[in-house]
């Protein structure tokens, strides 16, 4: 009766009553055994429930919750953060975010912060530097920023360290930026892969995440994965369920758009009218969480609203003009979120910080191949070209 032995690479028919045959079989069954496994993460132990007697603030541990650090709610400061996850461009840069966001104030008189998370290609890093000599805060958003959501969802650990951790390097060596102010992240189109992504994150040097959507009737403020999370796992996401003892969270608490339904993003809204319009809805927005729990709310704002939505542009900046009547309003980075929870302050104490920056940059342009279609690129570095354009696995372009 003739046997068969498969293995990955062939197939082969044997007369089990030869020696002959014997000899190939174990020969072919030897195969097998050589072809290592698929690798299979070990799951680790799945976090404990966050309790506040586990879980407490001078070990610098919260848990999620809409409940403010503070005893008196209406003594918080309402933090506002306005965050940007495109390339950065020149045009960009010229006419939208100096007109938006240079030369205005918060209430203290310091000049108001925003976040980009900065993702690689098509990026001008001549203007992240100049991003973040102003005092903006620059953060990572991936090397590629692949349009498919499963590939960030069934991503690995090595893949994501190489995406997250190399736009790290990237930002550091061609924008100058030093490693120790690069801590945020925020994954593309909102896609965890469970607990891959925190730990390519933490490998990384990261150490706050703002990826995670929660829904306008479940408000969040920042909290730490030091236990299990009780956030709603939202837009097909995998979330983490293991302890990752002071990585922080900062969830993107939700607007109301369109018709009333949720969105997380000032495009996705679909908000039509007037500019007055416009500015009306965003006030009301804030304004709903500025008389209610008062949790700090990050604003995804994508550059392509101002170009697609008419009057966009005037009642974003009616918007903030608001804001600016309000002495409890602070427009600050995502890092200054993340501070603020660490050691939360009432308005009589609270002080925006504008850190003044000299990181030095010396242009160079730079015509390199593209790895992902192979078409040219035009690269603004404040270094000496690469030798190629850098990619997954090679962030500095050796």
């Amino acid at each position: 009766m003739p046997l068969l032995c498969v293995n990955n690479l062939s197939t082969v028919l044997i007369d089990a009553f030869t020696m002959k045959t014997l000899v190939l079989l174990g020969l072919c069954c030897a195969a097998v055994l050589a072809v290592p496994p698929p690798p299979v993460r070990e799951e680790g132990v799945a976090a404990d429930r966050c309790t506040a007697d586990v879980c407490k603030a001078e070990d610098g541990c919260r848990c999620a919750t809409s409940q403010s650090p503070l005893s008196d709610v209406k003594d918080a400061p309402q933090l506002i953060s306005l965050t940007f996850d495109e390339a950065v461009t020149d045009d960009l840069y010229n006419n939208y975010w100096q007109p938006i966001l240079f030369n205005r104030n918060n209430p203290d008189d310091t000049p108001i912060g925003a976040t980009f998370f900065v993702p690689h290609e098509y990026t001008d890093y001549q203007r992240v530097n100049d991003l973040y000599n102003y005092g903006f805060e620059i953060a990572v958003h991936s090397i590629t920023e692949n349009n498919l959501q499963q590939y960030w969802r069934s991503a690995s650990e090595e893949i994501l360290e190489q995406e997250f951790g190399g736009q790290k390097k990237i930002l550091t060596k061609f924008a100058n930026i030093p490693e120790e102010d690069i801590i945020g992240v925020r994954t593309p189109q909102f896609q965890l892969a469970a607990n891959y992504s925190i730990e390519a994150y933490m490998a990384s040097g990261l150490v706050y995440d703002s990826s995670w959507p929660t829904l306008p009737d479940h408000p969040l403020f920042p909290y730490t994965l030091d236990y299990l999370s009780n956030q709603q796992c939202l837009l097909g996401s995998k979330c983490p369920n293991e302890a990752f003892k002071g990585f922080w969270v900062l969830p993107i608490n939700d607007l109301h758009g369109a018709d009333n339904k949720e969105c997380n993003t000032v495009s996705q809204c679909n908000i039509t009218g007037t500019a007055d319009e416009i500015a009306d809805w965003l006030t009301k927005e804030v304004d709903a969480i500025r008389t209610g729990t008062r949790v700090p709310l990050t604003l995804v704002v994508e550059s392509q609203w101002f170009g697609k939505t008419e009057n966009s542009l005037e009642g974003f900046n009616k918007f903030l003009d608001r804001l600016t009547e309000n002495k409890d309003v602070f427009l600050v980075t995502q890092k200054q979120v993340f501070e603020w929870m660490k050691n939360p302050v009432g308005l009589a104490d609270f002080k925006t910080e504008f850190p003044q920056r000299s990181a030095a940059c010396n242009t160079y342009s730079c015509k390199l191949k593209s790895q992902s279609d192979g078409k040219d690129r035009y690269m603004n570095t404040c270094v000496p070209c690469p030798l190629n354009y850098p990619w997954l696995g090679n962030p500095e372009g050796n």
